[in-house]
């Protein structure tokens, strides 16, 4: 075992040595000798522990700068302990006292990570000296962890030119900073979505941009494998386990605001996938009217702001906006009069006077348990994330039924086809009626890049199909859309990254419930009937707003076929 009575001599410097006693010239000798002395203390204490701590001079021993922000550096100090190598998941570390309160914290810590330790009794004096340089970059390199400010974006952005760039920037940078620099290319391209794919020879990584991926670079896999390290560590995951899936999240910083990323790892056969999701708490939502939603449909929705019960449902597949169009309809609804509370998973935009609540199904706060506490809150509005099954869809129904306004959000391809969804779920058709107000089907396709757009006269082929398609929809409507002999087109710079587009717009279907259809609910007419009966009330479908705003110039042909079906 080791003598803990022999090691706190040697890092007080206790024992036979003379030094401190002698002065003047002798003074360097003495010193020298003192710390001699103290070295082969601090190895006979890691020789009696039988194998339990190593040896380490510290202050010659090569440290990797990566571990530099690994931990802050003021906790080490206080510590006295230094972490120097790592290799996956197992680190070994330099340490004074393994017995320090402050030691054994921090070791612990280092365990919940995941990471296997190695322990090295050191000196205080190389302690003190290896110390330095991780003081020093807390100091001149780090102003905060995970913090972006505007002028280290511009320094990037020197840097980043194009995104090509990017594997070259991450080959000379720490992987803190390489973490960063993935991050600034993310907020520069507006991406929603990190992709990191690893393949046979490489790893591609691709960044969402207006809802298509678009291949950024590709990195080598030395570089990969130790970046997922650094975001599974910053995402509170365990870096031994790369066997089975793990979410997790971090938070950075950048101009003001926090950046919130949702990260999603997950085994192939060539390593660990990694997704991540950017959002950013500063986002400014925009109204229903700048989402892109048109001119009879806003004269609906400004009626619905209005309700003081009924629930409304938006409805569309992953990454057509939903959350986006509720947290907008939110706004219209947040009055000092009226408490508005939400349920989420997760929250991922923080409003202002409003309640937001997230569940946490591991711990049994369901969508469904969750909901029946907010009704207790006396909520004047109530937002749903999403309805996934019948305790939800049942009690949402209740609530509107009770004198509350309730928004949320179904999986279905068209705005009626949500009254079947609910059906199937097992809700019946005498609740579905009485207790729906208004359906909202939605997809977003991009809009042209303002600055490399250029007019062209309109193909025969595109003005063919155009002309059908503005004939079915002024049958519905009993309006007349003019083709223009010129229509933009997607030219492509550098602003949009070299794909003509930049931006996305709402293309909807929005139908309130009449009495005529809610009657057809309860005699449980199928969803083309429904549908049939709403276009003869004036209801255009998805693709029907798409092919108008073709005619406006405000998107393309080719991205509402994309997106929607006819």
């Amino acid at each position: 075992m080791i003598d803990e009575s022999n090691l706190k001599n040697a890092q007080r410097g206790d024992g036979n040595s003379a030094s401190g006693q002698n002065a003047g010239s002798l003074q360097d000798v003495s010193q020298s000798l003192n710390m001699e002395f103290k070295e082969r203390r601090v190895k006979q204490a890691a020789a009696d522990s039988g194998g339990k701590y190593g040896y380490i001079n510290i202050a010659e021993t090569p440290i990797n700068p990566d571990l530099y922000g690994m931990i802050d550096a003021d906790v080490l100090k206080t510590a006295q302990l230094i972490p120097f190598f790592r290799l996956g998941s197992k680190l070994r570390v330099a340490e004074v006292n393994p017995e320090n309160p402050e030691t054994i914290k921090i070791k612990k810590f280092l365990a919940d990570k995941g990471y296997s330790l190695q322990e090295n009794l050191c000196s205080v004096d190389n302690f003190e000296v290896a110390i330095k340089p991780f003081l020093k970059f807390k100091e001149s390199h780090v102003k905060k962890t995970n913090v972006l400010e505007n002028q280290d974006i511009e320094e990037y952005q020197k840097e980043l030119e194009n995104l090509s760039k990017l594997a070259s920037q991450m080959q000379v940078s720490s992987t803190k900073e390489g973490l960063l620099t993935l991050m600034v290319g993310a907020i520069r391209t507006k991406a929603s979505d990190i992709h990191m794919q690893p393949e046979d020879d490489s790893v591609k990584m691709r960044f969402r941009i207006d809802g298509i991926l678009q291949t950024v670079t590709e990195l080598d896999h030395k570089i990969y494998d130790q970046l997922v390290k650094q975001i599974k560590y910053d995402s509170n995951m365990k870096l031994n386990i790369t066997d089975v899936p793990q979410d997790g999240r971090f938070m950075f910083e950048t101009q003001g605001r926090e950046v919130d990323v949702r990260v999603s790892v997950l085994p192939t056969d060539n390593g660990e996938t990694v997704v991540m999701r950017l959002l950013d708490s500063g986002k400014e939502f925009l109204s229903l009217q700048q989402l892109g939603f048109n001119q009879d449909h806003l004269n609906i929705l400004d009626k619905v702001c209005e309700l003081s019960q009924g629930m409304i449902l938006v409805t569309g597949p992953t990454g057509s906006g939903k959350t986006t169009t509720l947290y907008s309809m939110l706004t219209r609804y947040n009055k000092p009069e009226k408490k508005i509370i939400t349920l989420e998973d997760p929250v991922e935009y923080h409003l202002d006077n409003i309640v937001q609540s997230q569940i946490h199904a591991d711990k049994g706060y369901t969508f469904a348990s969750g909901l029946e506490s907010i009704l207790r809150q006396d909520p004047d509005v109530v937002m749903i994330g999403e309805i996934r099954e019948y305790d939800t869809a049942n009690t949402a129904l209740q609530a509107s039924l009770t004198g509350h306004v309730v928004l949320s959000t179904i999986h279905t391809n068209s705005a009626l086809e949500s009254v079947s969804r609910l059906m199937n779920i097992g809700l019946e058709p005498y609740l579905i009626a009485p207790s729906m107000d208004t359906l909202i089907a939605q997809r977003l396709t991009r809009t042209f890049c303002k600055n490399c757009v250029k007019m062209a006269p309109v193909s025969r082929e595109d003005r063919e199909l155009l002309e059908k398609y503005t004939k079915e929809v002024s049958a519905v409507t009993g309006k007349t859309y003019p083709i223009p002999s010129e229509l933009p087109t997607a030219q492509g710079c550098k602003v949009c990254n070299h794909t003509g587009y930049l931006g996305r717009v709402v293309i909807a279907e929005v139908i309130r419930l009449d009495n005529d259809l809610k009657q057809m609910i309860l005699d449980k007419e199928s969803t083309y009937k429904l549908q049939e009966a709403a276009y003869k009330k004036g209801m255009i479908s998805m693709f029907m707003d798409g092919i108008i705003k073709v005619t406006q110039g405000i998107t393309s042909l080719a991205e509402v076929l994309r997106v929607s079906s006819k």
